[in-house]
Order: structure tokens, then C-alpha cells, then sequence
């Protein structure tokens, strides 16, 4: 049997907190009018369905499905359809997970709509959780589920128990129930919902006899242990009520960083196909900026073909990164190397990628021998002053002309909904009468 951590003198206590149809709330907030319509937002390019309102999902419309097939079936029905806006969605993230971040001693922000929070010695958490979503709602305008339990793994199966029964009000406190209400729950629970059990690993239980949540926490965990792995007899013990998952209140820097994106029609012209690999550079460039990292390397990969005939291909080019940089300027001139030596007069391009890998602390990398201190500095200055700008005034303000202005390759956005948040002509204006 694995050592089961000591128990604290104050019980765990984690609320998981998961905002309901995030994407489709998002266009909701800053549009009355789509109070009680069904919404969809699709992906991207337009292509499939990939977030659904609730009255979306009560009129049966497939999560998933191509758009062009459903179009005709959505419009008889009146479902309001949105390109994905990735700007407003990230922006409502950010002011979402501060916001709840309020509400208790650490948070992990999990995804871009759930995190966990540690309410450990929350005297009414039940009560707590309500005030979570009110103040969402009312703040936010998001509507969000929440699930409280002893350890991560229930926090999570809890929040899920709440969206499927509605009389609970959107809050679920596994806590509050002695350990035989707990097994009953769980006995309803497919193996299939747990956190951490995949569609393999789910096959492989069943056959074991263990098809539902109760029977895994039940398990003789030697027999896990030899059986699955120490992993599967610490989500039996989580499902136990022993807390093994701390949160990661700070999660550890990536060691790769990648922009990519499918073009919005086939790319024949390298004219074109040098703004789109610009962007993603600088893009990436960005984000090692945010991270505080170097990169060593750049890879840029394209990709042509048509998926459904089996035909696609990608090619990719990797070059050094002589010193270790986190410059725009740098980035693209060595992305734009490597695309001209991927580039294939007539052919087809339909998506091109870039990615950072073997990163580096800026801090600790070692200088370059044959670059002085004042280049590196006045570099690090124009980085900081284009970032600021583009924090304030919304990203893209200021960018390197090797992105393009009209930039015609981008993604197909036709139902794209308004920067509310972000871009100072889009912002809302309420006019009095």
C-alpha cells in the first residue's frame, strides 16, 4: 500500500469552480438581446461547433459538428452563431479567475474557465460557493457551477454532479455528507467522469469489474498499485477523501512555446505566407517575454494537403537562435530564414505554425561574447515599450511591418463579435434617451 500523506489538524477543503458554456456565456455578457437565445461558437476557420448555451444543447445541436452542415438546421432555429473571439474569451478569463481568487487562501487557475480554490477552515463553504456565483453573475455576467469536496478529484466530480441536477442550484458540497452518502453518489458516477481516468484506462478498469466511481475508491490499493500504478491508487485515494493533489499556485515555466493557425484560404504566394509566419514569430516572441525565457531555437512548419482525402503533409525547418533571444525583430528574420527554405513554388498552404523550444531563464543565460551590454539593453527597452503599449491599447497596436497590415491569409472570422474589453473603438456605449 503507498503511504497515505499524514492528515493536516485542519481538514482540506477545495471548491472547484467552472464557468457553464464559457465561450457562449462570453458573447452574452456585452449582448442583452441574446438573453434565452441558444448560442454556438464555432472554431476556428468557422469549422465546428465548440460551445453550446444550454438552450442550445436542449435543442439537440451537436457539440462538435461541422458548421456547414448544421448552418441551415440553426438558422430554422433561431441559434444566434459566433466565430470564436479569443481576445474577449482570454480578457473575461483573466477578470474571472482575480475575481475568484478573492475568495480564498491559494488558487490554481486549471483551465482558461475553472480553477480550484482552497477554502480549508471555511466555517459555511456551502454558503461561500453561493456567494461565488452571485458575484460572478452580478460582476461578470458569467454563470458558473461550483463543487466543494475534501480533496481535488471530489472538488471536481462534485462541480459535474451539480451541472446535472439543476435543484442544487449550481453548488455541490461533497464535504458536508458523512462517508456512506459520499459512496452512494459515487455509485452513480461512470468510471468514465473521473478526473484523470481517460477513455483507455477507463476500458481497462471496466474489465476489472470497476465501472463506476464508488467501486475505484474501494479498490484494495495494492491491487491498484500492481494492477494500474501508483497514479490510479492516489485518484482511488482522492475519490476516498484524502487529499495527494496540492495546487500548483504557480505553475512552472513552459519549455516550449508554439503560435500556429490554419489560413483563412489556400496560400500560394510566399508574400503571403512570410506576414503569417512573421506574426506567429513575433507571437511567440511575446509570450517568452511574458514568461521571462530565451529561446535556443525556432521552428517553423507548414503544412498543405486536404484532410479528408488522407493527403496532408508538413514539412518543418529548424534554426539556431545565435545569441538566445526573446526579440521580436530576432524571431522573425530567423523564422523567415527557415521559411524560405521550406517554401515550394505552387504548392498549397493551408496552416503554418512556429515554435520556441529549449528555453532558457533570461536572468541566467549566459551573454553573448560579441554583443555589448548596450545593444542588449536598448533591445530589452524597445521590447518593454511595444509590450506596454499593447497591453493597454490591445495587442497588434504596434508590430513589425513583416506582419502585414491588411494581412487577407488570416483565419476566416465571418461571425467574429466586437473587442468589447480590449480595443477602445469596440468598447460599449451606453446613450441616454
Amino acid at each position: 500500500m503507498i503511504p497515505k500523506p499524514p492528515r493536516a489538524a485542519m481538514p482540506s477543503c477545495y471548491a472547484q469552480v467552472d464557468c457553464n458554456s464559457f465561450y457562449a456565456s462570453c458573447e452574452r455578457v456585452f449582448n442583452p438581446r441574446l438573453a434565452g437565445v441558444p448560442i454556438v461558437v464555432l472554431s476556428n476557420n468557422d469549422g465546428c461547433i465548440v460551445s453550446r448555451s444550454a438552450e442550445a444543447k436542449a435543442l439537440g445541436v451537436p457539440m462538435g459538428a461541422p458548421y456547414f452542415q448544421q448552418r441551415a438546421r440553426l438558422e430554422q432555429l433561431g441559434v444566434a452563431v459566433f466565430s470564436s473571439n479569443y481576445t474577449l474569451y482570454g480578457d473575461l478569463s483573466g477578470r474571472a479567475m482575480r475575481l475568484l481568487a478573492g475568495f480564498a487562501r491559494a488558487q490554481e487557475v486549471y483551465s482558461i474557465d475553472e480553477c480550484f480554490l482552497d477554502i480549508g477552515g471555511e466555517p459555511e463553504p456551502t454558503r461561500l460557493a453561493q456567494q461565488m456565483r452571485d458575484t460572478m453573475l452580478r460582476g461578470l455576467g458569467l454563470p458558473v457551477c461550483v463543487g466543494i469536496g475534501p480533496s481535488k478529484t471530489l472538488a471536481k466530480l462534485a462541480n459535474h454532479l451539480a451541472k446535472l441536477d439543476p435543484s442544487r442550484d449550481g453548488v455541490m458540497n461533497l464535504q458536508a455528507l458523512d462517508a456512506s452518502e459520499r459512496l452512494a453518489l459515487l455509485a452513480m458516477v461512470p468510471v468514465e467522469e473521473i478526473w484523470g481516468v481517460g477513455r483507455k484506462l477507463s476500458a481497462k478498469l471496466r474489465l476489472e469489474r470497476i465501472g463506476h466511481a464508488a467501486a475505484l475508491a474501494e479498490a484494495d490499493r495494492d491491487w491498484l498499485i500492481r494492477r494500474f500504478g501508483v497514479t490510479v491508487a492516489r485518484i482511488a485515494d482522492e475519490l476516498d477523501g484524502l487529499s495527494c493533489l496540492s495546487l500548483e499556485e504557480a505553475l512552472p515555466p513552459r519549455q516550449s512555446l508554439m503560435s500556429t493557425r490554419s489560413f483563412g484560404h489556400k496560400v500560394t504566394r510566399l508574400e503571403e505566407a512570410r506576414e503569417a509566419v512573421a506574426m506567429h514569430a513575433a507571437m511567440v516572441a511575446e509570450r517568452l517575454r511574458r514568461q521571462g525565457s530565451l529561446a535556443t531555437f525556432l521552428q517553423v512548419s507548414l503544412q498543405r494537403g486536404v484532410y479528408q482525402l488522407g493527403t496532408v503533409q508538413s514539412d518543418s525547418e529548424v534554426v539556431p537562435l545565435l545569441p538566445l533571444s526573446a526579440d521580436s525583430r530576432a524571431l522573425v528574420k530567423a523564422a523567415l530564414l527557415a521559411l524560405e527554405r521550406l517554401w515550394r513554388p505552387g504548392a498549397a498552404y493551408q496552416k503554418c505554425g512556429v515554435m520556441a523550444w529549449q528555453l532558457v531563464d533570461a536572468d541566467k543565460a549566459q551573454g553573448d561574447l560579441f554583443a555589448g551590454p548596450a545593444e542588449d539593453e536598448k533591445s530589452q527597452r524597445l521590447m518593454a515599450a511595444m509590450d506596454a503599449i499593447n497591453r493597454r491599447m490591445g495587442r497588434g497596436t504596434v508590430k513589425l511591418l513583416a506582419e502585414g497590415l491588411e494581412q487577407g491569409w488570416k483565419m476566416k472570422q465571418d461571425l467574429l463579435s466586437p473587442a468589447y474589453t480590449t480595443r477602445w473603438n469596440e468598447v460599449p456605449v451606453v446613450k441616454a434617451k
